[in-house]
């Protein structure tokens, strides 16, 4: 079955979107999902992003890289909480979202790292701790070092 633009739509948009009934459209959802993403409508392009997040593929990542690059903040945001839902590209794109203008986008990718404990961007979060120019970003990237730590 041929999933349509107008049933995904339709998971999104919803107030509350059920995101765990709505991936299972699955892969045949995407290029609608990547539509979404590069039109004008900051919300929808959210939802679709953050949908994108839970269906496997590397598709769906592309969508997210994609939206990672849009101006509004709104949604760069909820790349950086959805890229808890993918293993691939994480490390890439959470590296870029960390370096991000706006500090909600900054703080959220941390958050991404902490809960995802990422090694590999550990030096990264280590600089924002030290030199990030908001001082809730220094403190809570400390406590993302802190939470790393503990894990090895």
């Amino acid at each position: 079955m041929s999933v349509t633009m107008q049933q995904v739509l339709a998971e999104i948009d919803k107030d509350e979107p059920n995101y765990t009934r709505a991936a299972q459209l699955g892969p045949e959802a995407l290029p609608h999902l990547r539509q979404i993403v590069e039109a004008d409508d900051p919300l929808r392009a959210s939802k679709a992003a953050y949908l994108a997040s839970l269906i496997p593929g590397p598709g769906a990542v592309e969508i997210l890289k994609t939206a990672a690059q849009r101006r509004e903040p709104e949604i760069r945001v909820t790349v950086a909480h959805a890229l808890r839902n993918t293993g691939e590209a994480t490390s890439e794109l959470l590296a870029g979202l960390l370096d991000d203008q706006d500090s909600g986008v900054r703080k959220v990718a941390l958050s991404s790292v902490k809960h995802l404990r990422l090694p590999a961007l550990r030096e990264k979060v280590a600089r924002i701790a030290q030199h990030d120019p908001e001082a809730f970003l220094r403190s809570i990237a400390a406590e993302t070092i802190s939470a790393m730590d503990r894990v090895r």
